[in-house]
Parts: C-alpha cells; structure tokens; sequence
C-alpha cells in the first residue's frame, strides 16, 4: 500500500491521557497531558512533556516533584475538564470533585480517584521547543486493587488525535509470538 509522507508532526499514536499533579497539599495544579511516556527500567523513569506557559509547569521546577496518576474511563469527564481549563485562574480540584492525597515519597498530592499514583522527582529537565521534558525518577507507586494486576483490569484512556478513547480487546502476553 502506498504511504503519503506528510510534515514532521507528533504522529506517534495512540499515548497514555494522564493526571498529572505538581506542588503541595496546599498549593498544587493538576492537568492533563498526554506526552508521557517510560523513559528508562533501571532507574525506572517517566517523562512529561510540558509547556512553559502551563501553570502545572512553575510548581514541577519549583517543587521538583510531580506525580502522574493513571485515570481510568469512570474520570474521563475530569480528565478532559483539566485539560481545558488553566490552574492559574481556576481550582481544577473543586471544579472537577477530584481528591487530594498524601503521598509517600514527594509533597505532591496524589489523586485519590486514580487506581494507579507514580510520584516522580525530577532529575533532568530539557527545554526543546515548545516543550520542556521533566525526567522524573519513580520514587513510589500506589496502585489500588484495579492497578494491583499489573494494569490488566484497569480501563485506562488514550489520547488519538484530539480524542480520547479506551483500550480495546487483549492481543496476547508479551512473547505470545514465540509460543
């Protein structure tokens, strides 16, 4: 089948639509985003990729800390509104029912709806364009009963292409190819 070849574009779909939170209990944003990606096993580490001008942006360089917290489609309509809306005019917490908890490891508030909490602390920051990408080493992970096996009965949502959507059906186990 013939290919166009298109300008260069963030093309890479579908990716994870995450929760992503930065500051304090008593001071924090949480948003949406949806460049996140692993960066490394050993030492596991997460990237985000965040715009300077995004309110979520000043408390991760200020607190060097964030945590990205896995929603699942029940939270779809909370994931969406933080995207949408700037933390520097509205609280994105009360405006969407979303939690604060405690963490662990950082100062940074989980979100309790989230089935799975992977706080982070920062080790590396670069300044790409439009972007910054955060490097955050896995510091604590909080998973609940739904993030407990391994993600296999979460519903989590993609981000495709200004949509987001939710897994569909179970392929096979890594190494399914071989057996």
């Amino acid at each position: 089948m013939a290919k166009l070849v298109t300008a260069p574009s963030t093309a890479l779909t579908p990716v994870p639509a995450v929760l992503v939170t930065a500051g304090t209990m008593e001071s924090s944003d949480v948003t949406t985003l949806a460049w996140v990606g692993t960066l490394c096993s050993e030492p596991p580490m997460i990237g985000i990729g965040v715009r300077p001008e995004r309110w979520l942006h000043h408390f991760i360089v200020e607190g060097g800390a964030f945590v990205v917290n896995v929603a699942d489609a029940t939270h779809a309509r909370a994931l969406d509104l933080c995207g949408g809306v700037s933390g520097k005019d509205t609280d994105k917490w009360e405006l969407s029912a979303l939690t604060r908890e405690v963490g662990t490891a950082t100062a940074v508030p989980l979100v309790a709806e989230c089935p799975i909490n992977i706080e982070c602390v920062v080790r590396q920051t670069l300044h790409l364009g439009s972007h910054d990408l955060f490097i955050g080493e896995v510091v604590a992970v909080h998973a609940d009963e739904r993030g407990q096996a391994g993600g296999r009965v979460l519903d989590p949502v993609c981000y495709v292409s200004g949509q987001y959507w939710k897994l569909g059906d179970l392929i096979g186990p890594t190494g399914f190819s071989r057996t």
